[in-house]
């Protein structure tokens, strides 16, 4: 018996839905889409797929019905998932809130999604904590903090997620100082791994000075120190100026679109911008040389300038926090 038929209706009709969008999404990056559409599109495909699968597993597991489990856990997600900014080959993070007492039948549910996910063909990382758990954990490591911060309800008890949301929220905003440090700290580590400068031969898109990291690092400081991970809620409350603000949404839009054209050419997840990479993309991208320049140095130009302003843009709101109480710290 071959392994596609050995697999559950549930799964194979996800894996065939997953391909045949992914190969939708690929030719609209192809054609020209811009990068936050192809990442939306390719999140909400994901989302399709997740919850397919999750309400499936939901239905045999429960034999009451799958309105009674549903009703002590929530599924979220959370990272790039959560932040609906997912490259084509991004792994996908996702976490099962279970309230208190539910975590055995949680387990369960997470072992069959697990399964069956990586069976359709995805790379997941699931966890199952309740609120206090996921808080608690929360506040002392930067990891599990700043992805929490992009949460995103999928499907599940919507009463347990928007308690654990403002659980969450109070909590992290009192402690902003420790966790930025922390944050800024792991950020430093990075950046010392995957190069200081913008100005690097051969950047990884992702984790090099000035790239999309940094762009995640606004966010998460947004939140912390003002209650606003995304762009638009930022320049609601004045922590971004109305051209920083314009300037870091084309920043992010020419990084994610580039990421996407890596991700899709090599077929997995790849974040390193190489020499032969940078020579092939300045042609799909249209660069054609100009004054003296080749199309590659025409190409890492516009590259440079991009990543320098994303990075002088996290140094400046990270000076400014660091120099600025917390708001409700009295609260």
């Amino acid at each position: 018996m071959s392994t596609v038929t050995a697999l559950r209706p549930s799964v194979v009709e996800a894996k065939q839905r997953l391909a045949e969008g992914h190969e939708r999404i690929r030719k609209r990056h192809e054609a020209g889409a811009p990068g936050i559409q192809i990442c939306a599109a390719l999140t909400e495909l994901l989302d399709t797929v997740l919850l397919e699968l999750y309400r499936t597993a939901l239905a045999d597991l429960d034999e009451s019905g799958p309105e009674r489990l549903e009703k002590v856990c929530s599924l979220l997600a959370h990272g790039g998932s959560g932040r609906q900014d997912i490259a084509p080959y991004s792994d996908v993070d996702l976490m099962l809130l279970v309230a208190p007492g539910g975590e055995p039948r949680a387990e369960r549910l997470a072992e069959r999604l697990l399964r069956d996910v990586f069976d359709v063909g995805l790379q997941l990382g699931l966890t199952v904590r309740t609120a206090a758990e996921a808080c608690r954990l929360a506040r002392t490591d930067a990891t599990i903090c700043t992805a929490l911060i992009e949460s995103r309800r999928l499907a599940g008890n919507e009463e347990l997620f928007d308690a654990f949301r403002r659980r969450f929220q109070k909590e992290m905003m009192r402690r902003a100082d420790s966790l930025l440090a922390l944050i800024q700290e792991s950020r430093d580590e990075e950046r010392a791994q995957y190069g200081e400068t913008v100005y690097l031969l051969e950047p990884n898109i992702k984790r090099s000075r000035g790239g999309l990291r940094d762009v995640q690092f606004i966010r998460w400081l947004g939140f912390l120190k003002h209650g606003a991970a995304d762009p638009d809620g930022q320049r609601l409350r004045d922590v971004l100026t109305r051209d920083d603000h314009a300037t870091l949404l084309q920043d992010w839009e020419f990084l994610l679109r580039l990421r996407n054209e890596l991700h899709f050419h090599a077929g997995k997840s790849n974040d390193l911008l190489d020499r032969s990479e940078q020579v092939r993309i300045a042609k799909a991208f249209g660069f054609a040389g100009k004054e003296g320049l080749l199309p590659v140095e025409q190409f890492m130009s516009e590259y440079f300038r991009r990543t320098e302003s994303v990075s002088g843009l996290a140094a400046r709101l990270a000076a400014a926090a660091r120099s600025t109480p917390l708001w409700n710290k009295a609260a």
